[in-house]
């Protein structure tokens, strides 16, 4: 049994959603391997469905700062 269990969205949460795989096959039975690919799936889809707005910004990557290459003055 592969089993995942999360909420969403982090700030404000609107589901609750549970997902249990019997038997999983492939060689994979951990839950975050297995499962959790399904509950990001249908957990997506149905926020968009209720028209939740996104938790976080879609430009939030962190970038790392200007690096100096060796050998060029400061």
């Amino acid at each position: 049994m592969a089993a995942f269990v999360g909420f969403a969205p982090v700030s404000n949460p609107r589901l609750i959603v549970a997902v249990m795989i019997d038997e999983p096959s492939a060689g994979q039975y951990y839950g975050g391997a297995v499962a959790a690919p399904v509950f990001s799936n249908v957990t997506g889809a149905a926020l968009r469905l209720l028209g939740v707005p996104s938790d976080a910004p879609s430009n939030n990557a962190i970038l790392p700062a200007e690096a100096v290459e060796i050998g060029e003055e400061t």
